[in-house]
């Protein structure tokens, strides 16, 4: 039977993303209580039936209704202890290993009981509460309880296992939703005209002053950043040398474009080189340092990509002079934070962290802290 509390799931994200499809379905808590009063409902119809050809109709709705009020009482118990030994860090290979003696004692609790009910009904009934409890203790029904109980965990661990994996497979779906939007969105604010037409003037100029081989090289840029815009894999994550290599196609383009206004540095660890990212992810945060740190004022800005490794997690950091806080509060948007932060929740749940500070540039930095692997296995 499913719980209202799975196995760990990924957290919903709070930020900006694609509308979420509609959910016409029962929640997790609405499920677990539509299959457990059902089921144990139908068992119970189903022993009355068995037995009322048997004995009186009275003493078989006392004896198998007590049969299934029972079964059902268990099997929250169980249930209870399920969720307490996740709760405790135990996984889920040892709580199925877990679930079979508890189980069988459960079974013995259940055959107990259920003699002190029939001995108590029968004494109300004879006065004879002695032979309710003839051929007791009960071990064959014990065991036959003990498999219907452990066939009601197999249950439990099955159809919360599949509702994990479809919240899985959601989570899945809306990350792709987002990266795709993300790369919309690239294109659509590097082809805003000024951006075409300030990057198309840097290139005549080139021309003009017979920079040729120059001018040459930033329309290779421009073009390889476009079609890698536009024909990129739909993967959700790369790795970091990828990204940081495809950040700086954007870069040497700006560099073309702000001339010495614009100094670029970039340092990555080697440890971090081939971690896996989101895709584009630091793209739009590159852009807007650009846009507050030197398409707004005229002196020279500096723009700062930083990525380290620290043991089981990885962090990056795009740094600039710029404004700082103050600008970045006035205009939220401005660096996607809203995207940026949905998409790190869809991927990586609470272990996905972006967080704004004063650089030591003096404008803004932005972290984001994910954690450390790589494709292969990701061992760390």
């Amino acid at each position: 039977m499913p719980t209202e509390h799975g196995f760990p799931r990924r957290a919903r994200s709070t930020g900006e993303q694609s509308p979420p499809s509609k959910r016409t379905g029962p929640s997790r808590r609405a499920l677990f209580w539509i299959l457990q009063g059902g089921g144990w409902g139908l068992f119970g119809a189903g022993m009355f039936v068995a037995g009322v050809t048997q004995w009186p109709v009275p003493y078989t709705a006392v004896v198998k209704s007590s049969l299934a009020l029972l079964g059902f009482a268990l099997s929250l118990v169980l249930r209870a202890i399920y969720r307490g030994l996740e709760r405790l860090g135990v996984p889920l290979p040892g709580i199925v290993v877990a679930a079979a003696p508890l189980s069988y004692g459960a079974a013995g609790v259940w055959m107990a009981a259920h003699h002190l009910v029939v001995a108590a009904f029968v004494a109300a009934q004879r006065g004879a509460p002695q032979l309710a409890w003839r051929g007791f203790p009960d071990v064959t029904n014990t065991i036959y309880y003990f498999f219907l109980l452990g066939a009601w965990s197999a249950l439990y661990f099955g159809v919360q296992a599949y509702l994990d994996l479809v919240a899985q497979r959601e989570s899945l779906l809306r990350a792709e939703s987002l990266a795709h939007r993300a790369r919309l969105q690239a294109l659509r604010l590097q082809l805003r005209p000024h951006f075409l037409f300030n990057t198309l003037n840097a290139i005549s100029t080139l021309v003009a002053d017979a920079r040729t081989a120059e001018a040459n090289r930033m329309l290779s840029r421009l073009s390889d950043f476009l079609r890698r815009t536009l024909e990129g894999p739909d993967d959700d994550e790369v790795s970091l040398e990828d990204e940081v290599d495809f950040a700086r196609q954007y870069l040497e383009i700006e560099v073309v474009r702000f001339g010495d206004r614009l100094r670029v540095e970039i340092s990555i660890a080697p440890e971090a080189r081939n971690a896996m990212v989101p895709a584009m992810i630091l793209q739009p945060l590159i852009e807007n340092a650009v846009r507050h740190a030197v398409l707004a004022r005229e002196e020279p800005g500096t723009i700062s990509v930083l990525a380290v490794r620290d043991r089981e997690w990885l962090t990056l950091e795009v740094h600039d002079d710029g404004p700082g806080l103050s600008e970045a509060a006035a205009d939220p948007q401005g660096v996607g934070l809203a995207n940026t932060r949905a998409r790190l929740a869809e991927l990586y749940g609470c272990l996905g962290e972006l967080s704004l500070a004063r650089s030591p540039l003096g404008g803004l930095a932005v972290s984001i802290r994910l954690p450390y692997r790589i494709a292969d296995a990701g061992a760390a």
